[in-house]
C-alpha cells in the first residue's frame, strides 16, 4: 500500500500527527510531500526553511514510529500524485477538495483514483481546529492550548 500524504508542517502540531498516525495505520510505504519554500510563502508570510521542516518531520517519525520517511519537495497543490500512482492519500477536512481535484485529474489522465482518507480535524481548547495559522497568529500552541491572555 503506498501513501501519500503531504502539507507544511510548519510548525509540526498535533493535528499534522493524527494524519501521520491514521497513514501509519494503513501500512509503512508513506510517502511524505513537503511543500517547497516559494509555495509555503504563499501561504504563509514566514515559515521555517524546507530543509529543517524536514528534518523535523523526520526525527518526528523515527523516534515515534522507529524508521527513515520518504519526503519529496511539492512545487505545486498536486505535488507528485499525477506522476506516481498512490493507494491512499490521507487528508484533513480542510484539504479534502484538493484531493478530489487530484481525482478529477488523474481520471483526465486515465490514471486509477486514489483513495481519499479525510482524518477529521484535532481541536483545541476552544472546540476549534488546530491550525498553524492559529498557531502563527499566536492564538494557541502546538497542542491547543491557549496562548492569548483571558478576560475576566
Amino acid at each position: 500500500m503506498k501513501i501519500a500524504l503531504g502539507g507544511t508542517f510548519d510548525p509540526l502540531h498535533e493535528g499534522h500527527k493524527r494524519l501521520i498516525r491514521k497513514a501509519f495505520s494503513i501500512g509503512k510505504d508513506v510517502v511524505f510531500g513537503v511543500t517547497s519554500d516559494e509555495m509555503a510563502r504563499k501561504r504563509f508570510r514566514t515559515v521555517l526553511p524546507y530543509d529543517v521542516r524536514v528534518r523535523n518531520l523526520r526525527d518526528y517519525v523515527k523516534r515515534n514510529y522507529g524508521f527513515n520517511v520518504s519526503v519529496v519537495k511539492i512545487e505545486d497543490p498536486y505535488g507528485r500524485t499525477l506522476e506516481e500512482d498512490f493507494d491512499y492519500i490521507i487528508v484533513s477536512p480542510e484539504t479534502y477538495e484538493m484531493a478530489r481535484k487530484i481525482n478529477e485529474k488523474r481520471l483526465e489522465l486515465g490514471k486509477k483514483l486514489i483513495t481519499i482518507i479525510v482524518v477529521d480535524f484535532v481541536v483545541a481548547y476552544d472546540g476549534k481546529p488546530i491550525s498553524a495559522t492559529r498557531i502563527k497568529n499566536g492564538d494557541i500552541d502546538r497542542f491547543g492550548f491557549n496562548l492569548k491572555p483571558q478576560r475576566s
